[in-house]
């Protein structure tokens, strides 16, 4: 799902009357738990997607509140991905924040470090599946050991392929190595020579949760944080800097085409046979079959497999967790309500809901039985998300990263030159006060 980031100066202002809400460490901003006999209205800013996908989800989680709290009234407001943050800036300067807000695991940083949210470390217990919560999402959500959020639902990458076109090529099984991949890959490639729109695997430039998985995978990382709280580029390091030419490897050796896009790009080529893998969100092989984006006769020859290290012989390369969070703002006059009504909308129940929606639950105890979704519950305690900077959303509005794999991999720059070049860039951005 889309994430718009931006770093506001409405943060300030976040953060001076927040800090002041928030300063009994776990707060309830004065609030008193009147129970049955309690009144009010809680407001809870929730994305569009749960409007469309999982609103029995949001009417039950409300339900099961108002049996603690039936005097309390829930008004659940939908936000757009484009403006939540702009208006939440906004509110935030007029004293009407949200008591509850969802927000994308890579937006948390800069309003957890300016002291948005409510520190919810003493409450974690208390809600459902929190000793197996995503490391991708419950990173997000950390700031010096603290607990400032919680984990709402997650979404990863896996490979994507159409069974067909392997059985047409001959191939009976998905690769579980690396070097089964490649020759996958290959004998794709060679079955379709004839075809200069096809490529054995979709994977073009822009398509940064696709190429930093490798980085991870070698043993590298985006960037790091001196003791000095600067931040630091680990993009042109040794290990980074082979993730990214096994990356280009793949592309290389599988993708015919425009090599500057998105991976928006898969879902039409793979419906088109133009493709036969692609790395894929859950969401993109669900729309392979869809009556709107795909071609429902295609259901049942679709599959999904974990990307094999190019580094571990029979493991899986580290996937990016991407996924949404839900925070109690500092300047909420009702977090006792607000931390309750995000713990019934995070409970087991709400979770296999959300799971049984297409996506993946917040903990790890949770997986779909659905054997065309295998691929997206391997390598899981492994996943990882941005670095928790201040200023990331700013790196991904100049669109520091995908220029830099563009370049890559259409062969503007090497590698080591466009992960110096654009590592500068990023460490720029990251450090400016």
């Amino acid at each position: 799902m889309r994430r718009q980031l931006r770093t506001t100066a409405a943060l300030a202002a976040l953060l001076l009357a927040g800090a002041a809400a928030c300063d009994s460490g776990g707060g309830d901003s004065g609030q008193k738990d009147q129970g049955t006999s309690a009144s009010g209205t809680l407001t809870v800013w929730l994305q569009v997607d749960a409007q469309s996908l999982w609103p029995k989800s949001v009417a039950a989680a409300t339900a099961a509140f108002n049996q603690k709290y039936p005097k309390v009234k829930v008004s659940v407001q939908y936000q757009a991905w484009a403006d939540h943050l702009t208006k939440f800036d906004a509110s935030a300067q007029a004293n009407k924040v949200p008591d509850v807000i969802e927000l994308g695991n890579s937006e948390t940083a800069q309003y957890v470090q300016a002291g948005a949210f409510v520190d919810l470390t003493s409450k974690r217990t208390t809600f459902d599946g929190s000793d197996k919560w995503q490391k991708g999402l419950v990173d997000a959500c950390t700031n010096g050991g603290k607990l400032y959020c919680v984990p709402y639902y997650g979404g990863t990458r896996a490979v994507v392929y159409r069974k067909d076109l392997f059985q047409a090529a001959g191939i009976t099984q998905p690769p579980t190595t690396w070097k089964q991949l490649m020759a996958d890959v290959q004998t794709l490639m060679n079955k379709h020579k004839g075809d200069k729109g096809f490529s054995a695997f979709f994977m073009p430039g822009q398509h940064p949760y696709g190429a930093l998985p490798f980085v991870y995978d070698n043993g590298g990382e985006i960037a790091s944080q001196g003791s000095d709280g600067k931040w630091k580029s680990e993009l042109a390091t040794p290990a980074a800097v082979q993730g990214l030419k096994t990356w280009k490897s793949l592309i290389d050796a599988g993708m015919r085409g425009d090599r500057t896009g998105d991976d928006l790009g898969a879902v039409p080529a793979l419906v088109a046979g133009k493709a036969a893998m692609s790395f894929s969100t859950n969401g993109q092989l669900v729309q392979v079959y869809s009556t709107d984006k795909g071609d429902p006769k295609l259901k049942g020859k679709v599959g999904s497999f974990p990307m094999p290290s190019p580094t571990k012989e029979g493991q899986y390369a580290p996937p990016y967790m991407g996924g949404s969070v839900l925070a109690v703002t500092a300047k909420s006059k009702q977090q006792t309500w607000a931390e309750e009504w995000v713990r019934d909308f995070t409970s087991t129940a709400r979770e296999k809901e959300f799971l049984a929606g297409g996506f993946l639950a917040n903990t790890l105890d949770l997986t779909s039985s659905d054997p065309g979704r295998a691929g997206y519950f391997v390598g899981l305690e492994q996943s990882w998300n941005v670095p928790a900077a201040k200023n990331w959303a700013q790196v991904e509005k100049d669109l520091t990263i995908k220029q830099m794999l563009a370049d890559i991999a259409t062969g503007k720059m090497s590698v080591e030159d466009a992960t110096a070049t654009y590592g500068k860039k990023m460490e720029d951005i990251l450090n400016a006060s």
